[in-house]
């Protein structure tokens, strides 16, 4: 029996130190990444003609309040390519009457799909042709940017000699469910994508965000563009490691005030959403596996841990002592007094860290009360992922579904 308590109090040391580790990292500034605001400056504003190309299926509720972001920049030299991908409502309509008024607006719409290609990496590359810019900004039409999001993004890309750089948003979040889930999903991502890694030329952790990307037109035509993952649900991700794979500098900072947007309104979208964000992010199955299993580790069990020994202790000092194991005095003995200890605090520091996650984010810390909770349904969205991966799982994204990288029904769409 020693032998497997000390196992056991090795694991739950070993899960305190992760989460100790991560606290420090959250805490300091250099742990976090860059941080880029309102207050960011760089020697030279003008890095040149920037392209913003917004790829647009269906976003008459959105395309006009966020063309209305877009050109309100304080940075002077811009135009703004909305990319119609073969939208069914009015989204044409509202950019034609934005583009009437302001001439550095322009409509490029694709009436039929490429072959071999889906929908979204197919409205870039649409997009990116009809550019004239040294610099390529990808932004999505559900975000809303802040006057200086492109040029402070221009400027620290430039300042750091990166070729392409991806921003971490702010995110809106308005109902329970997104207020409860979506950050503690957003830190599955957090912590196995941080931007020091990404940052870092020498490690090989890659990851870009679809909402805001930044490309240098030089390094963008050197890896093939979006032709590059033509057949990618998940294409930013992709990308991503694409460049960086070809040796090219790639960034990622948080965008602190640069732009926010409003991910998923219901349980119901979260689950499509993050299954495929998880399945592009995490790849094959063996790691979106290994990834299911040490978000159970980490962060579920130690407060099954915490729960059950704080239980099996109570109702040995009721009972005045006795064993949760042998070998101890008192009320369950020494092994279940450390397993108690070292379980509570790694439940203080898991709160301490994502506490720190939900501020940054901009969340409300008081959900932090159902965090087993969120981690329950993050963990559904990892399986689902491994059930893609498996070949047993469809996903829907926006009227299309696909499977085994294939489509399946509807049209390949954005």
């Amino acid at each position: 029996m020693l032998a497997l308590e000390v196992a056991g109090l090795v694991v739950l040391g070993g899960m305190l130190g992760v989460w100790l580790s991560r606290a420090v990292t959250v805490y300091s500034a250099k742990g976090r990444g860059p941080v880029l605001s309102r207050d960011s400056h760089f020697d030279r504003a003008d890095q040149g003609l920037v392209s913003i190309i917004v790829p647009a299926k269906d976003e008459e509720a959105n395309i006009g309040a966020a063309l209305e972001t877009l050109l309100a920049q304080d940075y002077p030299n811009i135009e703004i390519i909305v990319v119609d991908d073969r939208s069914t409502d009015g989204t044409a309509e509202v950019v034609r009457r934005v583009a009437a008024r302001d001439g550095r607006v322009r409509l490029v719409q694709v009436k039929e799909l490429a072959a071999g290609w889906f929908g979204k990496p197919h409205a870039m590359h649409t997009g990116a042709r009809e550019a004239r810019g040294e610099w390529l900004l990808f932004v999505d039409a559900d975000c809303r940017q802040a006057p200086h999001s492109v040029r402070v993004g221009v400027g620290f890309c430039a300042a750091e000699g990166g070729e392409m750089l991806s921003l971490w948003p702010v995110l809106e979040m308005h109902g329970f469910w997104e207020n409860a889930v979506q950050p503690v999903a957003g830190s599955v991502l957090v912590a196995w994508f941080r931007p020091g890694w990404v940052n870092d030329p020498k490690h090989r952790a890659a990851f870009a965000n679809g909402q805001y990307i930044l490309i240098r037109r030089s390094a963008y035509e050197a890896v093939g563009g979006y032709g590059a993952v033509r057949a990618k649900v998940v294409e930013d991700i992709a990308f991503a490691r694409h460049v960086k794979g070809s040796g090219r500098r790639l960034l990622n900072a948080v965008g602190q005030d640069l732009f926010t947007t409003r991910m998923y309104d219901s349980l119901r979208a979260m689950w499509k959403g993050w299954t495929r964000i998880f399945y592009g992010a995490f790849g094959g199955v063996g790691r979106i596996l290994g990834v299911l299993l040490l978000t159970f580790l980490f962060t579920l069990l130690p407060f099954v841990v915490f729960a059950v020994s704080a239980a099996a202790l109570a109702a040995g000092l009721r009972l005045g002592g006795g064993g949760l194991c042998p070998g101890g005095a008192g009320a369950g003995g020494w092994w279940a007094w450390t397993v108690f200890g070292l379980a509570a605090g790694t439940v203080v520091a898991i709160f301490v860290t994502m506490r720190r996650l939900f501020i940054a984010g901009c969340g409300n810390p008081w959900y932090l009360a159902l965090y087993p909770m969120a981690v329950v349904l993050v963990m559904a969205f990892e399986a689902g992922a491994l059930a893609r991966a498996l070949g047993m799982g469809a996903v829907t994204w926006r009227g299309t579904t696909y499977k085994g990288g294939r489509v399946i029904s509807g049209k390949g769409g954005g």
